[in-house]
């Protein structure tokens, strides 16, 4: 289907108008982030590009983790408050949040879109690589869906390589 030239599929999710602000997605989010300060403004603006509907996907299901520069580690236990029923652990680098906007905010749907697909891996099957590089094409063609109509120009240098998804070769 071709919509505003740009082709469309059913099983993708449709732009939509209706958008939180970073403040309202911070408000909504805060506890449920294991996040460093200087993570939030970034994470919220790059969340506030995505549809409502994913949004509040987000809102429901996920918990960011992105540990500070200066952390050494951190133990988080499974029944902490911040996962009640949480199905979606979205855990993001800490280098993301010096890059530039773009590139933060398809990090970041691409993540999301892994967990709104419900991409997991349930049992050493799931770990097949071609399987693997079906989902990570599938999540990039989902990010660069909810995400073109804020940005200009190609997201390419952005998605996941083949080279990226490749078991490493054996050393000698």
């Amino acid at each position: 289907m071709i919509k505003n030239g740009r082709i469309c599929s059913k099983a993708l999710i449709q732009y939509n108008t209706d958008m939180y602000t970073p403040s309202q997605i911070n408000y909504e989010i805060t506890d449920n982030c294991f996040i460093p300060e200087y993570a939030a403004s970034p994470l919220t603006t790059a969340l506030s590009y995505l549809p409502e509907k994913i949004i509040d996907f987000v809102i429901e299901s996920c918990v960011f983790i992105s540990l500070g520069k200066e952390d050494r580690g951190e133990h988080i236990a499974t029944d902490d408050f911040r996962f009640n029923g949480k199905k979606g652990l979205i855990i993001l680098p800490d280098w993301l949040w010096s890059k530039d906007k773009k590139m933060m905010a398809f990090v970041v749907a691409h993540e999301v879109a892994h967990a709104y697909k419900k991409h997991g891996f349930r049992s050493f099957e799931d770990m097949d690589g071609a399987l693997n590089i079906k989902r990570e094409k599938a999540t990039d063609k989902q990010a660069i869906l909810w995400l073109s109509p804020h940005f200009k120009g190609s997201f390419e240098k952005y998605k996941y390589k083949k080279w990226q998804l490749s078991p490493p070769k054996k050393q000698r």
